[in-house]
Order: structure tokens, then C-alpha cells, then sequence
């Protein structure tokens, strides 16, 4: 792993700890408390009653993740017609990332909808997520890589989907399940970050 990756590494997890804490932090907080500050205008504590803050870190966490998906399209985009599209199979890498594309305006038109479909849509892409892992081991220990610790990583981001998703019914429970899959991903970005990476030598 170069320098650079585990730099990205470093900041995606700091970026999913900060999106855990800021959606624990939205359903967990009373806001209405800040309307009974001393010397707080009228009309500003009544706006602050009337508005649901809650839905702050959800809308945060789609928009940056819509920013993210509208990067990754793009850059396969670019790749594609750059390199790829003189690659055997390379028209695969334009699909893909005109489907991220579309994925991410996706994402970013869900700011309105009701708060359990935007969780079902953000534990969906989290099972995905784990699924993706899962056939990608699969796929490694075909050609004799590493696989286990990314199926284990996907079994287990597949059961957070799969818990989250059963307890939709209890919102802030379900916001606690997700939040701690961010984390998880998070430590598991930190592991891969500073690993020692091996050096193959050919005798």
C-alpha cells in the first residue's frame, strides 16, 4: 500500500467516525433546550422548536455520500475514455461509473424524503456494501490472495445491514446499529492503514 492510500485511509475512517457520531448525536440531543437560553430572542426560540434537527446528520450523511459516489463515477468516467476503453472489457469501467453517477443523484434527491426510507436506503447500500466484500474474497482466494479478513469484514457488515434493517420499527435503535457499522469500517480502514505491507521477493 502506498503513502497515499493510507492517507485516504486515515481520513475515510476520521470521515465515518465524525458521520457516526454526528447521527448519534442528531437523535440523542434534545435542540428544543437551546430555545430555553436566557436572553434568546423570541422569534429565534421559536423557530428552533418548530424545526426538526434531527434530520441534520442524515442530510449530511447523504450529501457526502452522494459527493463521494458523484467522484468515484466521474473518475471511472475519465478513466474509461483515457485508458480503459483500449483495455479488454474496459467499456465495463464506463457502465460502472455512469451507474455511481446515477447513484449519487440519487442519493442527493433523497434530502426530503421520510427518515425510514432514507435509513433503508443507507442500510441497503450498507448490506450491498458487505455483499461486495464477500464475492470480492471469494474472488481473492481464487488467485491466492488475501481473502479472510475481507470476509470477514463483509459477513459482519452484512449482519449490521441485516440487524439495522430489522429494527427499523425503533429509529434511534436503528440509528445506533448503523452508526456502529461506520465505526466499524472505520477501525477496520485504520487496521488496513498501518499494516505492515509485504514485500515479495523472487529468488
Amino acid at each position: 500500500m502506498t503513502l497515499w492510500q493510507r492517507i485516504k485511509n486515515i481520513l475515510a475512517a476520521l470521515m465515518l467516525v465524525l458521520l457516526g457520531l454526528l447521527l448519534i448525536a442528531a437523535n440523542i440531543f434534545d435542540y428544543t433546550s437551546l430555545a430555553n437560553i436566557p436572553g434568546m430572542d423570541p422569534e429565534i426560540a421559536t423557530e428552533i422548536r418548530a424545526t426538526d434537527f434531527s434530520t441534520v446528520g442524515y442530510s449530511t450523511v447523504l450529501l457526502i455520500l452522494s459527493v463521494v459516489l458523484l467522484a468515484y463515477g466521474i473518475r471511472m468516467i475519465l478513466f474509461y475514455f483515457t485508458m480503459a476503453r483500449h483495455m479488454n472489457g474496459g467499456r465495463y469501467m464506463l457502465y460502472r461509473g455512469i451507474l455511481f453517477t446515477d447513484l449519487s443523484l440519487l442519493t442527493f434527491s433523497l434530502q426530503d424524503v421520510p427518515v425510514v426510507y432514507i435509513m433503508t436506503y443507507l442500510i441497503g447500500l450498507l448490506g450491498f456494501s458487505g455483499a461486495v466484500d464477500i464475492f470480492g474474497a471469494f474472488d481473492a482466494k481464487k488467485i491466492h490472495a488475501r481473502w479472510k479478513g475481507k470476509l470477514i469484514r463483509g459477513v459482519i457488515t452484512l449482519a449490521f445491514a441485516i440487524y439495522a434493517f430489522l429494527n427499523l420499527n425503533t429509529p434511534q435503535f436503528c440509528v445506533f446499529i448503523y452508526s456502529a457499522s461506520l465505526f466499524y469500517n472505520a477501525l477496520m480502514r485504520l487496521a488496513s492503514a498501518f499494516r505492515r505491507t509485504e514485500l515479495i521477493t523472487i529468488q
